[in-house]
């Protein structure tokens, strides 16, 4: 579905921020990115949503060059990006709207995924109403109604604690097992690299490059019981080891 060809960024003073770069996603694949920060994880996922230009090399999608390209794949940054004034059903909708949808009827068919999505009751919130992962399973609606088979993630749970990152995985990771939505996701936390990806790929400081491919062969669904499995402990270990080399 997507594939990266020699992809790199250098700004006008000469900082290189990534090396060429190949990569690969398949239809239904969950793919991380991890590595230290300032390694271009995010850099290179602004320039696969078409909001940053690349200083070389191509994005294809579905088989077509999309690079420079933006409003055919999902993305979902680091920052909350719900709007104060508007209620938490108002701001999902956004996407609908953008399309041309009227607000009567991207209403209706938002309120039908606020169950699955944990925020029935929460339609006519405000997002100072909600905690942080109830705000962040909003982000996720929004991102799920652009409709789109390819998903950016940028260190989604990284604001929250551990025991609501951890709820928030088992149910996101059921949410993309159910849609068999394709995901590419960057994070800074190897378990939860690990818990939720088919494949990951390991980038270098910067200038970043990607040092190790590993696929994770674990099988699917997945319960929270895989964090403490021998197996788990072994990856962790090998993905440090990379890491820290």
């Amino acid at each position: 579905m997507l594939i990266l060809s020699q992809l790199s960024k250098t700004y006008s003073d000469n900082l290189k921020v990534v090396l060429p770069t190949d990569l690969t996603v398949r239809k239904g694949e969950f793919v991380s990115i991890i590595g230290p920060s300032g390694c271009g994880k995010s850099t290179l996922l602004d320039i696969i949503a078409g909001i940053n230009k690349p200083s070389g090399g191509s994005v294809h999608y579905n088989g077509e060059d999309i690079t420079n390209k933006t409003g055919l794949v999902g993305y979902m940054p680091q920052s909350d990006v719900l709007f104060p004034w508007r209620t938490v059903l108002d701001n999902v909708i956004l996407p609908l709207e953008v399309q041309g949808n009227g607000k009567a009827d991207a209403r209706e068919k938002a309120r039908g995924l606020f169950l699955k999505f944990g925020l029935a009751g929460f339609e006519d919130h405000y997002p100072f109403m909600l905690s942080g992962g109830m705000r962040q399973r909003a982000n996720f609606l929004r991102a799920f109604l652009n409709n789109k088979e390819l998903l950016l993630l940028d260190e989604p749970f990284g604001k929250l604690d551990a025991m609501t990152r951890l709820e928030l995985q088992k149910w996101f990771i059921r949410i993309c097992e159910e849609t068999e939505q394709t995901v590419v996701f960057i994070t800074h936390d190897i378990d939860e690299a690990i818990f939720l990806s088919d494949k990951i790929y390991i980038f270098s400081p910067r200038p970043g490059r990607i040092i190790e491919v590993v696929n994770v062969e674990f099988s699917r669904p997945r319960s929270d019981e895989l964090f403490t499995s021998s197996e788990f402990a072994l990856l962790k270990r090998n993905l440090l080891d990379v890491l820290h080399t």
